[in-house]
């Protein structure tokens, strides 16, 4: 579980409600700002078709779930303190807040898209307060925390590197470590903002600032989560985000009436399943629980077709990130591990990973040791710089 999904946004969004919904947790909520001061973490799940069906196979998943030919694939994810204008000076728990999510590959913005809460993640209104605003400002206050870390003794090092003709990519990213952003972004985000790595010396602070929007861009995407969107003044809101944000995914959540339906599964009164919406009574129901259930099947599930929870986790990983699953085996005939397990392990791999890249996600020695891999499907060798695909089935051949 390398990937690390990070829920953000201001106090009192739904953003530990989230949580609790997308990973099935019991984190502490409250309608009130700071009601997270620790990061709480979860394991979410997001879903693919297994591969068991279209191989003929009846699998013995390990590393994660097989239910009805869909594998879970775990994501560890952490929510975060409340994030507040002025973060990255201090403000709130902004400190603490911008250090908890340094790890984190791709981050879920929660929205409060009812437009209820202002700035600080105080009651006001409904409808009064611009979620766009929240969206920019957040996208603002990153931004800001890594230009401050850039700055830092930046023009010493500039002029150091200018001198001894070193290399400012390399200069960045060394800087930039903690926050989990590689070369490869720093790179990206230099082209992006239209820079030349030979004129550094020269970059203006709005030159910083403008590199600071594309490394947060490239290296920590926001997909939203436009949460509360059973809530009057939602549909509105939600539908002009999404106009605006032609850029970045936004998908309408209700992760309280997600937390809601699975209390009632759990009674056995409804059979509900998050991931596709499927909602059906199974139990006696009282006469409230049956108002419930009929309104959120006419303003939810028939609107938006889920609840958006896992579906924002899907969308985060597969359609934001790009990543794609993986089965390493041993038996490539018969599609299994040294012990006979079919199908047991699944992995989230980058495109662009190559076979021997792949193996050190499974073990160190395999990639020190790597001689080459078989493509199990075809039962055909592949050298260490073949480039893997979605749904690969693959040996790894490594020295004892």
């Amino acid at each position: 579980m390398g990937i690390l999904v990070g829920i953000v946004g201001k106090p009192s969004s739904g953003k530990t409600t989230f949580l609790n919904a997308l990973c099935a947790t019991d984190a502490k909520t409250g309608n009130y700002p700071f009601t997270t001061i620790e990061p709480n973490q979860g394991v979410g799940f997001v879903t693919t078709p297994c591969l068991c069906n279209e191989l003929g196979v009846k699998c013995n998943a390990r590393n994660s779930e097989c239910i009805d030919q869909i594998r879970k694939i775990p994501v560890k994810v952490i929510d975060v303190a409340g994030l507040v204008p002025g973060a990255y000076e201090g403000r709130g728990m902004g400190n603490q807040f911008l250090s908890d999510l340094a790890q984190a590959d791709i981050l879920i913005h929660v929205v409060d898209i009812s437009g209820s809460l202002n700035e600080d993640g105080e009651d006001v209104e409904p409808g009064t307060h611009d979620p766009m605003k929240d969206v920019l400002f957040l996208e603002n206050e990153i931004a800001q925390w890594i230009l401050g870390i850039l700055k830092k003794d930046w023009i010493r090092a500039t002029r150091k590197i200018k001198s001894e003709r070193g290399n400012i990519v390399d200069y960045i990213t060394d800087k930039l470590t903690g926050l989990k952003i590689t070369r490869s972004a720093v790179l990206q985000a230099i082209s992006a903002a239209d820079l030349s790595t030979s004129t550094s010396a020269e970059w203006s602070d709005q030159d910083l600032l403008h590199l600071s929007c594309q490394i947060r861009k490239i290296g920590k995407p926001i997909i939203i989560a436009a949460n509360k969107v059973d809530r009057p003044t939602s549909k509105a809101n939600y539908e002009k985000l999404t106009a605006e944000m032609r850029d970045t995914i936004v998908v309408p959540t209700a992760a309280l009436i997600d937390i809601v339906l699975e209390g009632l599964k759990k009674q056995k009164k409804v059979e509900y399943f998050s991931e596709s919406g499927r909602l059906s009574v199974a139990g006696d129901l009282s006469p409230k629980e049956e108002e419930i259930i009929k309104k959120i099947q006419k303003e939810i599930l028939n609107e938006y077709k889920t609840t958006g929870v896992f579906e924002t986790l899907n969308k985060a990983i597969f359609d934001v990130l790009n990543l794609f699953p993986v089965y390493p085996v041993a038996d490539v005939t018969h599609f299994s591990d040294k012990d006979g397990l079919i199908l047991p392990d699944v992995f989230l791999v980058k495109k662009g990973t190559t076979i021997k890249e792949f193996a050190g996600m499974i073990h160190q020695d395999f990639m020190k040791n790597f001689i080459y891999g078989i493509d199990a499907r075809v039962n055909r060798k592949i050298s260490e710089k073949h480039e893997l695909k979605s749904n690969d089935v693959v040996k790894i051949v490594a020295a004892a």
